[in-house]
């Protein structure tokens, strides 16, 4: 048997593998496309999704999204920068740093606060492709860029930590400052939806926001670093890699000022090989920690989220190259009725690529997004309370 398989000629057997990847993506676009929604069958659930369809429906994905390597492929290689629109505003914290705002003003009655994930801000196209969406879709649109993200000087040095949400809450009371009337929602994506999830569950009825949309939340740090330490995810592990030291480097003028204070090698952590390598000689050292372990399990957000009370809107990917969808808690959808968890087939990381022509692509994910969003912007305040004090079972 295996003597015959060897004898095949190399060109049958590339043709035959071409083949069949071929028919596996035609299935995933064609047939293997239906999301998987978890939620209580409640009333208000019934109406919500009922007034979501792209919630309830299908994703089709384009070529990029049929592998990982493809969406990474295609972010690094191919995609056209777009053009940053929106408007820039420096804020200074109360311990002297510094965040940037980035601005797509619409309606100022209705505010949408845009988390961005672990590796770009405002700069990167998948957080202006978020911030001219909903813009369009009539609201005033916001994305809180982290101290030394998204091309934002770092003026302390004291780094992002996307596990501590301090910093946003004084940009949720700045913006309930300016815009006292306005309904606030949050969109956060990846490392920044553990962030608004953590935040909501820490705040349980005090949290600000009136719904909010977790895109890629990893939900359990630990276990997706634990998972991406695999030799099919080399290509995330060095681009990881390569950003944060890439990061750390143009802010070594004001960061050298702490390196002594936390024990810092710094050589070290500029010959780091991996994410792991780098936080353990560098981040959990900065946060005080005594191990990667113990920061990436107080980071995480998922012993958080059994106290959200708000409505909030769970989306990942089943082939999440960074987040297996085992890690999704779907299960708490049986015991919190304001919870609502949706996997999709394909989609990559934070991808949903869809209608493509080789050269451009749509994200398909800011569709359900504002489906979610528009119903509960659209929602009287008495029936949202209603909403938000059903009975867990």
């Amino acid at each position: 048997m295996i003597k015959k398989l060897l004898s095949i000629p190399k060109w049958k057997f590339f043709a035959g593998a071409s083949f069949a990847l071929l028919g596996q993506h035609i299935y995933d676009c064609l047939y293997n496309t239906e999301i998987e929604v978890f939620y209580q069958n409640t009333t208000f659930n019934k109406d919500l999704l009922s007034k979501c369809p792209n919630i309830i429906g299908h994703f089709n994905p384009s070529i990029w999204s049929m592998n990982n390597i493809f969406g990474l492929f295609y972010v690094t290689l191919i995609e056209h920068q777009m053009v940053p629109l929106q408007k820039r505003e420096i804020v200074t914290l109360k311990d002297g740093g510094q965040v940037a705002l980035d601005w797509k003003i619409n309606d100022p009655k209705n505010v949408v606060l845009v988390l961005h994930g672990l590796t770009g801000g405002g700069d990167c196209n998948y957080i202006k492709d978020t911030l001219e969406r909903l813009h369009n879709a009539g609201y005033t649109a916001v994305c809180f860029n982290n101290r030394g993200v998204g091309f934002t000087k770092l003026s302390t040095p004291q780094y992002h930590n996307h596990g501590d949400p301090s910093d946003m809450m004084e940009i949720i009371d700045l913006i309930k400052q300016r815009y006292p009337e306005a309904t606030l929602q949050c969109v956060a994506i990846s490392i920044g939806a553990n962030l608004a999830a953590k935040y909501a569950g820490i705040m349980k009825e005090k949290c600000a926001f009136k719904s909010i949309v977790c895109i890629a939340n990893p939900f359990d740090l630990l276990a997706c670093f634990e998972n991406l330490d695999r030799w099919y995810n080399y290509l995330y592990i060095y681009y990881l890699t390569k950003h944060f030291k890439w990061l750390l480097n143009k802010h070594l003028d004001v960061m050298n000022a702490c390196f002594d204070e936390h024990n810092i090698d710094i050589k070290k952590v500029l010959e780091a090989k991996t994410p792991y390598e780098f936080d353990h000689y560098f981040t959990r050292q900065l946060q005080k920690f005594e191990s990667v372990e113990q920061m990436y399990r107080a980071n995480s957000s998922i012993q958080y989220i059994k106290d959200i009370t708000v409505p909030t809107l769970f989306i990942n990917t089943k082939n999440d190259p960074l987040i297996p969808y085992k890690f999704v808690p779907i299960q708490l959808h049986r015991h919190m009725p304001n919870l609502i968890f949706a996997l999709t087939q394909k989609g990559g990381h934070i991808e949903w690529y869809s209608e493509t022509n080789l050269v451009t692509v749509k994200r398909w994910i800011m569709d359900p997004t504002l489906d979610y969003l528009n119903y509960f912007r659209d929602l009287p305040m008495d029936k949202w309370q209603q909403y938000i004090q059903q009975p867990k079972i």
